[in-house]
């Protein structure tokens, strides 16, 4: 026998199972019920692009973003790289598949409107957001 073919009767199949996105919902800071799936998904993007990371300790070092961090930076810089530092953000989900921005306005002198668009596996999660630098 061939050491390198592995007899039929010692593969297993495997299972790929979804991890349920089940959750509570929150409103107004209070839980409201529970969500699932798109709904879920959507308050987890909103609830990721309004929180800072690693200032909680209740979450994991890589739950949040970076956005601080572009305070005081020229907006040439924070142009340049305010996709990258949202795309670490989401995609640190592993329900995200892709993380695109859409839309980039000015806002007075320190400050940028962003519409993101994030793919996931529940489908398209539409998101805005606001960026001080």
């Amino acid at each position: 026998m061939n050491p390198d073919l592995v007899p039929e009767s010692q593969i297993s199949i495997l299972t790929e199972y979804v991890i349920p996105s089940l959750t509570y919902q929150v409103k107004d800071g209070r839980i409201q019920g529970m969500i699932d799936q798109s709904e879920a998904m959507e308050q987890a993007v909103k609830k990721i692009l309004t929180t800072d990371r690693m200032i909680y300790e209740i979450y994991s070092k890589e739950y949040g973003h970076d956005l601080g961090e572009l305070i005081g930076k020229e907006f040439d810089y924070v142009h340049a790289v305010i996709e990258l530092i949202l795309q670490e953000a989401l995609l640190a989900d592993d329900r995200v598949d892709n993380v695109k921005v859409e839309n980039m306005t000015i806002i007075g002198k320190s400050s940028l409107s962003l519409k993101v668009t994030v793919d996931t596996f529940w489908g398209v999660v539409k998101a805005k957001t606001e960026v001080e630098f």
